[in-house]
């Protein structure tokens, strides 16, 4: 029972999704109503906003990654990750980045299409679930944030294409709203199987985008 509430819960946050590169989503996402139209913001402040959902999003996925999967994984995805930051050349240390967020990605699906992984979630210490949760609930806002974001670029993109003097400004806005489709993309799976997570923690989805993140750990690199 606990468990079809918490599916219906993040089903009636998220809602369907209208673009086709986010179709697999289903019925998760949409019905977001943006708090900052498109004429409204500016290109800086939305590539900026971009930014910091993208942060949450990997950030909260490293952790979820390394709260589910073995002690063995979690080990060696935290020193593929310490290798990465550490690359000097900003080229390869982004494209390193990047191979151990699809590294993240793949052992989380892992994890969370293991048999046992409701059971061994209940059985973490208080802190482990706490911490859990949050990376869980700060995961689903910054998907609500992409989403959000993505509506929003589309419509900045055709505010700014009015003006020839804006042209210069819609690369970097176009190039944002790209980033955002891809993580939202890359994180579907995940999203998928959230209401697992949240019934067996205890935590509520987060029903607006606009809600405050909650409190966990920075990791390197993100």
């Amino acid at each position: 029972m606990k468990m079809r509430l918490a599916t219906l819960l993040i089903a009636s946050t998220l809602g369907a999704i209208a673009t086709p590169a986010m179709a697999q989503f289903g019925n998760l996402l949409g019905g977001l109503s943006n708090s900052s139209t498109s004429a409204s913001v500016t290109p800086e402040a939305f590539v900026s906003s971009a930014f910091a959902a993208e942060k949450l999003m990997n950030n909260s996925v490293s952790l979820l990654s390394r709260s589910l999967s073995s002690k063995e994984k979690a080990a060696e995805l935290e020193a593929q990750r310490t290798a990465a930051t550490e690359t000097t050349d900003p080229a390869e240390k982004k494209a390193k980045l990047t191979e151990v967020r699809k590294s993240e990605l793949a052992s989380l699906n892992e994890a969370m299409a293991n048999a046992k992984f409701e059971a061994d979630v209940k059985q973490m210490s208080g802190k482990q679930r706490e911490d859990l949760g949050a990376a869980a609930f700060n995961f689903m806002l910054a998907l609500l944030q992409d989403k959000a974001l993505v509506d929003q670029g589309k419509g900045l993109v055709s505010s700014l294409s009015s003006n020839p003097m804006n042209i210069t400004k819609i690369g970097g806005v176009k190039d944002a709203i790209g980033s955002l489709g891809n993580q939202i993309s890359a994180a579907s799976n995940i999203a998928g199987k959230m209401p697992s997570i949240f019934t067996a923690v205890g935590v509520k989805v987060p029903a607006s985008k606009d809600e405050k993140p909650k409190l966990m750990a920075e990791v390197a690199g993100d």
